[in-house]
């Protein structure tokens, strides 16, 4: 499971770097990842918004028996509701980024309520304290773990910050809100922590097996 949970992890940064080249019109300096779901070749984000959230799923069910306490089984059940919003974000596309509020459609709003579901970053400390609580091995990672938590908190609050110093009072995003790097820092600092622990995961079950 943990090999899947790596494969997906690594496929969705390798698929969205593709697609700055595939779909060169997409301005990643103030468009979201979400907006290659638009015009031709979108299904490969949806593509990509699956692999992710399969990742989730496939570590989920790998760290499953380790995360005994209920707070890791909270964490776990927090990736799967993660999982959940990728799988809508996919199936449902978004609207261009500035589309003016009264013209979004019902398929824009489906995505936006699956991106809410993103609770990755809350979902990772509850997992980790879990994962260190009940096994030597991730305890001998501890500096990991915490340095992996930061990293994507710095992601997320790079995000929210940017986002709400530029949030436009009309609520029509455009060039002039520059927060589309910080949006693509926010998932891939995500995607590591999946390809990470799924990697640490790897190296759990290999060790025992010698």
């Amino acid at each position: 499971m943990a090999k899947l949970s790596y494969g997906f992890g690594s496929a969705f940064i390798v698929i969205l770097v593709a697609l700055h080249f595939i779909k060169p019109e997409i301005d990643p300096s103030w468009n979201f990842i979400s907006e290659y779901q638009t015009g031709n070749h979108g299904w490969i984000m949806s593509l990509a918004f699956f692999s992710l959230a399969m990742s989730c799923i496939f570590l989920s069910i790998a760290l499953w028996r380790q995360a005994r306490s209920i707070i890791g089984k909270i964490g776990l059940l927090g990736l799967m509701a993660a999982a959940t919003g990728m799988i809508i974000a996919g199936v449902c596309k978004t609207d261009p980024l500035n589309t003016a509020p009264n013209l979004v459609t019902r398929s824009g709003e489906l995505h936006q309520l699956g991106a809410t579901l993103d609770q990755i970053p809350f979902a990772i400390i509850l997992v980790s304290i879990s994962l260190l609580r009940n096994n030597p091995f991730w305890k001998e990672r501890k500096v990991l773990l915490i340095a992996l938590i930061v990293m994507v908190w710095i992601g997320l609050f790079t995000f929210i910050a940017s986002l709400a110093m530029q949030f436009p009072a009309d609520r029509v995003f455009g060039p002039a809100v520059a927060v589309g790097w910080q949006n693509r820092l926010m998932i891939v600092t995500q995607a590591i922590w999946l390809i990470v622990i799924a990697d640490q995961e790897m190296r759990k079950v290999k060790s025992e097996k010698l």
